[in-house]
């Protein structure tokens, strides 16, 4: 890892929001930006500016599917799997389920 890339990742992590997404991830595994937008009272662009700052500092993995783009956790990152025990235990969650019903048409 580089002295750049550890400064994105600790920027990335640097925000509460984008926190509470790693820990979402973390919790739930492979989800769905519609996952974030029923979570965070936040418009999609928004969502969108926070989840390109966590892929750029490669904490997130992205892929689309369909109409959707799934985001995990990037397992490769050695420095974000040092600290996810952390983000685990300080990271306060409120959220037990999480549902998407996504309706094309």
């Amino acid at each position: 890892m580089t002295e750049k890339e550890l400064q994105l990742l600790f920027h990335a992590l640097s925000d509460p929001i984008r926190l509470k997404m790693v820990k979402m991830v973390l919790k739930h595994g492979d989800l769905c930006v519609c996952n974030f937008l029923d979570h965070f009272n936040l418009s999609q662009p928004r969502i969108s500016f926070h989840l390109r700052i966590l892929r750029e500092a490669k904490i997130f993995n992205s892929r689309k599917e369909g109409r959707w783009v799934h985001y995990s956790l990037n397992k490769d990152n050695e420095a974000l799997n040092k600290i996810l025990p952390l983000i685990d235990k300080v990271v306060k969650d409120d959220f037990n389920k999480i549902l998407c019903e996504v309706k094309d048409g």
